[in-house]
């Protein structure tokens, strides 16, 4: 019998259908972008740095040199459909290829990567998709950002089908003085691991007070991910917290206990382990989100934190000291030679204190982020972490963890800065100025606090990427970049990455 949320996954996907049935077989619509990339990824070391792998939806291999081809193609809502006709339905999609053909490429890396693969629907303010898409939750920098700590585009997409507000919309009754944002979804990990076949309960939702044109915005809200269900690889079970025949609670009741993140009444000990009965079905993962932006005319001001959600600690307020905190000013001029300047600094040090007492809130530590006695695939995806890449896998060379747990680093300080702008070139070569990014980050890495590193391994990682417009063979683009790693924690090296991109657009 399958479990309640896949029958939800059924159910969407008869309901898209019953709508493009009503719809009297509407054509196809055209696609709005084809793209197409060739490019090399080369190293002084074996190992690509940081910055050239991080936050890079998973399709980039950790071993150099690498060959690379990406193509794309997509269909984009035409805007004035959905707003001149908010009853009526607008449809688009995604698909997106990457092949790696690397020399030294580890045992999980695949060479065939597909990142998006999706079907979307847009009905006025409402937006659901079916399928991989690339996303990033959390209120940050999107580009410049070391990432928000939940969900920050360094693992491959999650195949889900999720219902959105997907942008800032007013409340009707405020005249415009309160927008939300906001998704539900549901998704499937990994088929392998420790525990198979899990499944992704997500949400979201954020409020912004003011209106766009105002001088002062406010941002407030959260993102809440659990990892849940699936069967024990070893269906022995391990007492107190894998019950026996190995699987774990996924039926109806325990998708109400997923969602709103009770850990009381679950009493039936057949079904429930210790571990479930003093926790919280599933491992749950995620941020509390504020922000501000401020309009200084010629410049824009914004400022956020993201607060850690995991184990419960965020509920009795012993690991306050541990989130992202992030300021950007933007010149409110597109081709600026420096537009984005930002500034962020990363802790996950406090983790609730280094002890962890049941019986006491105000001593439940060790929150061990990313790390689950249960799940212990750890927040990852195909390997690779699903929340900020600060916090990294500890891989053996085939894709297992020799440590027994996803991480063995956990608590880290970054002081990350970033820049981007334009380059005052012009010339009949170019098809518009040259862009680039600048990211440098300093990291302290303690290890974990049952296994610390002692001494502490401090690692520096550095990004310059430009891009060149071309005016030749109707606009083709030049990516460069080159990265370093210096330190104790990655192996000390300079890459870089050069490719040939030709992306081909039209109106939808």
């Amino acid at each position: 019998m399958r479990i309640f949320p896949s029958r939800c996954l059924l159910y969407a996907w008869i309901s898209t259908a019953a709508v493009c049935s009503t719809l009297q077989a509407q054509p196809l619509r055209q696609p709005t972008q084809y793209s197409i990339e060739a490019g090399t990824y080369l190293s002084s070391s074996t190992a690509t740095p940081f910055w050239l792998r991080a936050n890079q939806f998973g399709i980039v291999p950790n071993q150099s040199p690498v060959f690379t081809v990406r193509a794309g193609i997509y269909s984009e809502y035409d805007s004035t459909e959905y707003r001149s006709s908010p009853k009526k339905y607008v449809f688009g999609y995604g698909l997106s290829v990457v092949a790696n053909a690397a020399q030294n490429k580890l045992p999980y890396e695949r060479t065939v990567l597909l990142p998006e693969a999706y079907l979307k629907v847009r009905k006025g303010i409402f937006e659901a998709y079916v399928g991989r898409r690339r996303e990033r939750f959390g209120l940050a920098d999107s580009t410049l950002s070391t990432g928000s700590y939940a969900w920050s585009g360094n693992a491959m997409p999650v195949p889900k089908i999720q219902i959105a507000i997907p942008v800032f919309t007013p409340i009707g009754f405020t005249k415009g003085w309160v927008a939300i944002q906001g998704t539900y979804a549901h998704g499937y990990l990994a088929a392998s691991g420790y525990i198979r076949n899990t499944m992704l309960h997500q949400k979201s939702l954020y409020l912004r007070l003011g209106r766009t044109n105002e001088v002062f915005r406010f941002y407030g809200g959260f993102n809440h991910q659990v990892v849940w269900g699936g069967q024990a690889a070893d269906p022995t079970g391990i007492p107190g917290t894998i019950p026996a025949g190995g699987k774990l609670p996924s039926g109806p009741i325990d998708y109400f206990y997923v969602v709103t993140g009770i850990n009381k009444g679950r009493t039936d000990t057949t079904k429930y382990t210790f571990f479930d009965q003093t926790n919280r079905v599933g491992n749950h993962v995620g941020s509390i989100d504020i922000a501000a932006e401020i309009d200084l005319v010629r410049h824009t001001l914004f400022m956020y934190r993201q607060s850690l959600i995991e184990d419960g600690s965020i509920y009795s307020l012993i690991n306050v000291a541990d989130g992202l905190n992030g300021i950007r000013i933007r010149r409110n001029d597109p081709h600026a030679l420096v537009r984005d300047i930002l500034f962020e600094v990363l802790n996950t040090t406090s983790q609730g204190g280094p002890e962890f007492v049941l019986e006491d809130p105000k001593r439940r530590g060790k929150d061990d982020y990313f790390n689950h006695q249960q799940f212990r695939d750890g927040w990852a995806y195909r390997q690779h972490t699903i929340g900020t890449p600060f916090i990294p896998p500890a891989l053996g060379p085939n894709g297992e963890y020799p440590y027994g747990t996803f991480t063995v680093n956990n608590r880290v300080t970054v002081l990350h800065l970033g820049l981007a702008g334009e380059l005052p070139v012009r010339g009949s070569a170019l098809q518009s100025p040259i862009s680039y990014q600048l990211k440098a980050s300093f990291s302290r890495n303690l290890g974990t606090y049952d296994e610390p590193y002692n001494p502490a391994r401090n690692q520096f990682s550095g990004y310059l990427g430009m891009v060149v417009p071309l005016a030749i063979a109707g606009g083709l683009d030049i990516t460069g970049s080159v990265a370093v790693d210096a330190g104790t924690l990655y192996k000390n090296g300079v890459g870089t990455f050069l490719s040939l991109r030709k992306v081909l657009a039209s109106t939808p």
